[in-house]
């Protein structure tokens, strides 16, 4: 399979590992979703960014579109904005003079810029929500770990 190769393809790029696609610890998977568990709830409490609980829309649509949102949104959209910004981006920034903190702090910019649609306010939130995303890419090696954190904050905020 073109995605373990471990070698080098012609564009300079590991896909295995300039993706972060490595086994994570349990205790550090467990470590850093609480901590972004954290920011999400106690920036809801203070913000109310998410806003009200209204289930009406989930209501007056089928079964499957509520599925297919859930998909969407709350899963595959996280897991491919991860693979990009803290596998693929992450990694080539890595290799510049960007490297170490300034990556992540730059990619944690440009990934909330991305949700423009936002208040200032929550594009704040996502910023520091994108440090940390970063910084657990950084310490635990893995994409896996930002992936779930990323994961279930939009299940939190998808409903």
């Amino acid at each position: 399979m073109w995605l373990r190769s471990r070698g080098h393809a012609k564009d300079g790029v590991a896909w295995w590992t300039d993706l972060g696609l490595a086994k994570p610890t349990p205790g550090q998977t467990a470590l850093w979703v609480a901590a972004s568990l954290a920011w999400m709830l106690g920036t809801n409490a203070v913000m109310n960014w998410r806003g009200p609980w209204n289930f009406e829309p989930w209501r007056q649509q089928r079964l499957v579109v509520s599925g297919l949102r859930v998909l969407a949104v709350g899963i595959l959209g996280p897991i491919a904005e991860e693979l990009i910004f803290r596998g693929f981006l992450y990694a080539r920034l890595n290799r510049t003079k960007l490297a170490g903190w300034m990556t992540i702090v730059v990619l944690a910019v440009a990934w909330a810029l991305l949700h423009a649609s936002y208040s200032s306010a929550v594009i704040g939130v996502l910023i520091v929500d994108g440090i940390l995303l970063g910084v657990a890419r950084q310490r635990s090696g893995s994409v896996v770990v930002p992936i779930l954190m990323h994961v279930t904050w939009n299940l939190y905020a998808i409903w």
